[in-house]
C-alpha cells in the first residue's frame, strides 16, 4: 500500500508538471525526487525546481489531511509558495496584482481587482458544498479555481493540489491527470468554458477511478 501510495505521487508529479510543459521524463522525475539525481542533457533549472516543489507541495498537502486544516486562502497561499519557491518567490504566495491573459482560452480569468471576492466565494462554496458527491465538489472545485486564475502563475499546479486535497479528506486516493492526458485535458477545459462541462468532469472521474482500481487491485 505504501509501494502504491508513492507510486501515485510520483505521477502525479510527472503528470501535473508535464501539462505545464516540464520535460522530464516519469522515469528521471522519480530519480530526482528518490535519488536526488539530477537528469542528463538539456534541462533547464526551472524544471528542476518545479518538480522538487510539487512533491513537497504534495507532501504538505498530506500532512494537513492528517491534521483537518481547512481548505482556506492563507492555506491555498502557503501551497503556492512552496509550488514556486525558488521560481518566483516574489510574487508567490499572493494574489496577482495585474490582468493577465490565456492565448486562445475562451473564457479569460477576471480581472485582479476581483479575485479577492472571488476566492472567498469559492472557498465558502467547498466548505458549504458537502451535499455534492466528494469527486464532482473536487472536480468543480478545480475548475473555478483555474479559471479565477488568483496568482500570476502556478494556477494549474495548484489547481490540481486543491483537486487531490478535496479528495484525500475524504478518504480517496491520489488521482493523477498523466502526461499522456494533457492535450484531452486542456481542450475539455475549453469546452467547459463554452458551457460543456461533461468532458471534462468525465476525465477527472476516469482519473479517479483509475487509482481506486489500483488501491482495490492490492
Amino acid at each position: 500500500m505504501e509501494s502504491l501510495e508513492h507510486k501515485l505521487l510520483i505521477e502525479l508529479t510527472h503528470g501535473s508538471t508535464a501539462i505545464e510543459g516540464n520535460t522530464l521524463t516519469l522515469r528521471e522525475t522519480q530519480l530526482l525526487i528518490d535519488e536526488g539525481i539530477t537528469p542528463a542533457g538539456a534541462k533547464q533549472l526551472r524544471e528542476i525546481h518545479e518538480t522538487l516543489n510539487h512533491h513537497r507541495a504534495v507532501l504538505q498537502v498530506r500532512q494537513w489531511v492528517g491534521q483537518n486544516q481547512p481548505v482556506d486562502e492563507t492555506a491555498l497561499c502557503s501551497l503556492h509558495r512552496i509550488i514556486m519557491a525558488s521560481i518566483d518567490d516574489e510574487r508567490s504566495g499572493s494574489w496577482r496584482s495585474d490582468r493577465v491573459f490565456v492565448t486562445g482560452a475562451p473564457l479569460q480569468p477576471i480581472r485582479p481587482e476581483r479575485i479577492p471576492e472571488a476566492m472567498r466565494d469559492l472557498l465558502s462554496w467547498i466548505n458549504c458544498a458537502s451535499h455534492l458527491h466528494p469527486v464532482v465538489l473536487a472536480a468543480e472545485a478545480h475548475y473555478r479555481f483555474v479559471k479565477i486564475h488568483p496568482f500570476c502563475d502556478g494556477n494549474g499546479r495548484t489547481g490540481r493540489l486543491l483537486f487531490n486535497w478535496l479528495l484525500l479528506r475524504q478518504g480517496h486516493p491520489l488521482a493523477v491527470i498523466p502526461a499522456e492526458a494533457r492535450s484531452r485535458y486542456i481542450h475539455s477545459m475549453d469546452q467547459a468554458d463554452q458551457g460543456r462541462p461533461l468532458p471534462f468532469f468525465e476525465l477527472l472521474l476516469e482519473c479517479v477511478e483509475s487509482s481506486l482500481d489500483q488501491f482495490l487491485a492490492v
